[in-house]
């Protein structure tokens, strides 16, 4: 009896023992193992998701600002009618004692500024960074029925292929142009789409307002009553697209600080204005070169200026360095370990020949 109460006692303290120290210390460094190796594949996972997607945001950035800015370049001095004839400018602006404005400049259709020139009516521009102005005639689905004869008629009516009518709007920047002649001026009245009756007066009802209510070419000083323009029915009514791209501040400094901009002409109440849009983040340098027709070099814009020769510009040369907008995730100490890369184009100006 005795020998087998013994057995039962040391098989129950056998079984009820805890581990040892050495079996516990094993366990531990084992489990320490394996949560390690299970901690550093997640990170280099994490670390591989977020370099793919700052290329990827590189690569979308990039391939957004190329498109939509070779858009406006092969557009750039474009008349619906034609790039041949002479374009008459009755805005205020084009008519006064100082510079005009960009956005009213025809004459400068294409126009590049250095580093060292700020874009007039922008305010978050870079400071030391390019810009590109463009200007062109955009065809709507309206055309002139019928132009008075009268000198100082200020009044046309319009059709339009739309069966609502024509959508121009008070205050609209309009170019109209036939085969031969082209004229800019600012739509101070329309009598609803429905009468299809377009008002192009002088006065301050709207800036920046006309000087003149006749269409026709004039020489000197732009005078209220002007000259009559040879219009016929058919005669095209554009809109004046006006247009620049420029690098800017975009507030955000945890993203890089800077983003690529382009400003473009608008109605606002009547009145022209600029209107900014941000088209790609973490664009940190934007660069343009301009290649002439009687060449093969491109240029910088101080050449071009110098020569006086940006009506000859046929084809853009646009440089852009972009960075991520994630942190830490390149191999590279500097700017913070985003992760850059730089991408060049050329566009060629439809309107004008290579």
């Amino acid at each position: 009896m005795s020998r087998n109460f013994s057995r039962s006692i040391t098989a129950f303290y056998f079984r009820s023992r805890g581990l040892a120290l050495v079996e516990l210390m094993i366990s531990l460094v084992l489990g320490l193992v394996i949560i390690g190796a299970v901690t550093g594949i997640m990170l280099s996972n994490m670390q591989g998701f977020r370099t793919t997607r700052g290329l990827s945001q590189v690569q979308d950035a990039a391939r957004v600002g190329f498109e939509l800015l070779a858009r406006d370049i092969r557009q750039a001095g474009n008349v619906p009618c034609g790039n041949d004839i002479t374009i008459v400018n009755i805005l205020n602006p084009a008519n006064g004692a100082g510079a005009t404005p960009w956005q009213y400049d025809w004459d400068n259709a294409v126009k590049g500024f250095d580093g060292d020139t700020a874009l007039s009516g922008v305010t978050n521009q870079i400071a030391g960074t390019e810009s590109l102005v463009m200007l062109s005639g955009q065809a709507s689905d309206t055309y002139m029925e019928e132009y008075s004869s009268t000198t100082n008629s200020a009044n046309f009516v319009v059709g339009s292929s739309s069966p609502n009518g024509h959508s121009l709007n008070e205050g609209d920047i309009l170019l109209v142009c036939n085969e031969k002649l082209g004229t800019i001026f600012q739509m101070t009245n329309g009598s609803g789409a429905a009468s299809g009756k377009i008002v192009s007066n002088t006065g301050n009802r709207f800036q920046p307002g006309n000087c003149s209510k006749g269409f026709g070419e004039f020489f000197g000083a732009c005078t209220v009553n002007g000259v009559r323009a040879d219009y016929a029915p058919n005669t095209v009514v554009a809109q004046l697209s006006s247009t620049a791209w420029y690098l800017g501040d975009n507030g955000r400094p945890d993203e890089g600080g800077r983003s690529l901009y382009m400003v473009r002409l608008s109605n606002s109440a009547g009145d022209a204005a600029l209107s900014r849009i941000e088209i790609a983040s973490g664009v940190t340098d934007l660069s343009f070169r301009y290649r002439l027709v009687d060449t093969a070099d491109f240029e910088d814009s101080d050449t071009i200026t110098a020569a006086n020769r940006w009506a000859d510009v046929n084809a853009i040369e646009v440089s852009m360095s972009l960075f991520s907008q994630d942190q830490n995730i390149s191999t590279s100490n500097l700017d913070e370990g985003r992760l850059g890369r730089s991408f060049t184009s050329v566009v060629a100006i439809r309107n004008r020949s290579l």
